[in-house]
């Protein structure tokens, strides 16, 4: 019973500080870039400085969240040509190794799952203190096509930008 409530306090404290957090992302469109973003995720980062190597990431993002400043396209986007959002509303990132590339950066292996597709990503971590608080930066490069998000376009980039900045 006390691990119940203690895990239900750590999904309070990780929701309410999705909103000092960011997921971000940019992708050309027709030339120019075109940046967007997801409001509703939930992460888990379980990180001690002193025992890095023992680091996990996790998350979930709601992708109806999706907001690229142009409601049209955000609901063309959710829709069956882009991310099907009413058969696959979760995004998810779970962590399955971590390499200690130095005291302010690591490197994150894992599964990303978008739609019915889990591909292994590797990324790197920057960490850094603001205010008091762990704040974790990363960029990572997908392959929309890689995850059947929209088909052949001329106008449309098939890479992507993710950006996370995760404050704990």
């Amino acid at each position: 019973m006390k691990q119940l409530g203690l895990s239900l306090i750590m999904l309070l404290f990780v929701t309410l500080l999705s909103a000092q957090s960011s997921i971000t992302f940019k992708i050309k469109n027709a030339g120019f870039t075109v940046p967007g973003s997801f409001s509703d995720f939930k992460t888990s980062i379980k990180y001690d400085k002193n025992l890095p190597r023992q680091a996990a990431f996790s998350g979930t993002v709601q992708v109806k969240s999706i907001d690229t400043d142009n409601k049209a396209r955000d609901k063309h986007l959710r829709n069956e040509d882009f991310f099907e959002v009413d058969t696959y509303p979760e995004m998810s990132f779970q962590s399955t190794a971590v390499t200690v590339v130095s005291d302010k950066q690591l490197k994150v292996a894992g599964n990303l799952k978008i739609k019915k597709t889990t591909k292994k990503v590797v990324f790197d971590v920057m960490i850094s203190e603001k205010n008091g608080k762990t704040v974790f930066d990363t960029e990572l490069e997908i392959n929309r096509r890689d995850f059947e998000v929209g088909g052949s376009s001329w106008t449309l980039a098939n890479k992507l930008t993710l950006f996370l900045h995760i404050e704990q």
